[in-house]
């Protein structure tokens, strides 16, 4: 993933706007279709609980605070990308009272599990990681996980991980696959049955 340059950003919206805007110009315009999907539900009734697991510099992140949702909560190995920029999502969440949450942790480890409405996932994209995450944090989330590049990896075609969220939905009965879009890298959403 390219690292978008974005040290003039003066504000989250601007932030915002200009790395979604580099992404999309770097890997086509549907790079980002998970945000247009994350916007989407969590304008849903009961959804106000965001988590996030890999952040890089917080684009996905950014998008989710701009909904104004209760909490936000932001997972990854290192985060010296996102530390770049903290002080625009500090200041945003400060000002329309969104409570943050930012570790440095290993996403799937026990220590960064969490009560959350919507989940997405854009960390190591690797089946055996994705699935020990999915084992960690499934329990801990009410209603949607989302899960980036289930599509494509490095500009090849590679399914590993919708793969491996068909068998986890499978053997999980409360999950079922309710989305899966193969535009650009691919992005996919699953959802607790209520």
């Amino acid at each position: 993933m390219i690292d978008s340059k974005v040290s003039h950003c003066k504000t989250l919206e601007e932030f915002y706007k200009s790395i979604r805007e580099q992404q999309e110009e770097a890997y086509g315009k549907h790079y980002c279709d998970q945000h247009d999907i994350i916007q989407r539900l969590m304008k849903e009734e009961g959804v106000n609980r965001y988590k996030e697991l890999g952040v890089h510099q917080g684009a996905t992140a950014a998008n989710a605070c701009l909904l104004n949702p209760k909490k936000v909560e932001l997972i990854d190995i290192t985060l010296e990308k996102y530390n770049r920029s903290k002080h625009l999502f500090e200041e945003y969440c400060d000002k329309n009272n969104v409570e943050l949450s930012v570790k440095e942790v290993d996403s799937s480890a026990s220590k960064s599990k969490g009560q959350c409405d919507l989940l997405v996932i854009d960390s190591l994209h690797k089946p055996e990681h994705l699935i020990k995450e999915l084992n960690v944090h499934a329990d801990w989330t009410s209603r949607y996980i989302v899960v980036h590049d289930t599509s494509r990896r490095f500009g090849r075609p590679c399914d590993a991980l919708y793969q491996t969220l068909v068998r986890f939905c499978n053997q999980i009965n409360s999950w079922e696959i309710s989305e899966h879009n193969t535009k650009s890298v691919g992005v996919t959403v699953i959802k607790k049955q209520l």
